[in-house]
């Protein structure tokens, strides 16, 4: 079953929104996907099946927060909205090759010098995808970050050769 890893389109949108509504428990409005593909398309990804049906996706951007500092700084930070795969596809390996995939992509398009994002603190599954197979580090967790009120935890990759970032407070 050869999965392809492609740019995100704008006609992928109805497509993707449909996914996070059967794969995630946040979901989005459609201004939300449409926000992502006009700021920053290089770094949103979907995976297709041999037929080209969207089987996962990644959307990623530029994160706002932490590039304020940038002329200072002179670093860019990633961010990782949503990563999603349909459930019949899970335990192939897709949300790995997506996510390095759009690792690539925010380095070659942006030098991000890292890339943060949000995991819910009982998202076992993520927790490992994240950790200990691609690397991110605990940042800080911010309690009620959700909107159901379960705790968030905040994690970052930093790519070889770049210092880690600064530690981060409890918000």
């Amino acid at each position: 079953m050869p999965i392809r890893m492609r740019p995100m389109k704008a006609t992928d949108l109805i497509h993707l929104q449909q996914a996070n509504l059967n794969c995630l428990a946040e979901n989005y409005q459609l201004w939300f996907w449409i926000y992502h593909q006009l700021s920053c398309p290089q770094v949103s990804h979907v995976a297709t099946n041999s037929k080209g049906k969207i089987v996962g996706y990644v959307l990623g951007k530029l994160d706002e927060d932490m590039n304020k500092n940038f002329m200072k700084t002179k670093e860019y930070y990633g961010g990782l909205t949503s990563v999603a795969v349909f459930n019949s596809y899970r335990k192939l390996g897709i949300a790995t090759k997506l996510i390095v995939y759009t690792h690539r992509a925010f380095r070659q398009n942006f030098k991000t010098t890292h890339i943060n994002l949000n995991v819910r603190e009982t998202n076992r599954a993520g927790h490992k995808l994240y950790k200990d197979t691609l690397g991110y580090k605990f940042r800080f967790e911010e309690k009620g970050y959700y909107a159901d009120g379960e705790t968030g935890f905040t994690l970052t990759y930093t790519f070889p050769g770049e210092a880690e970032p600064k530690p981060m407070h409890n918000k």
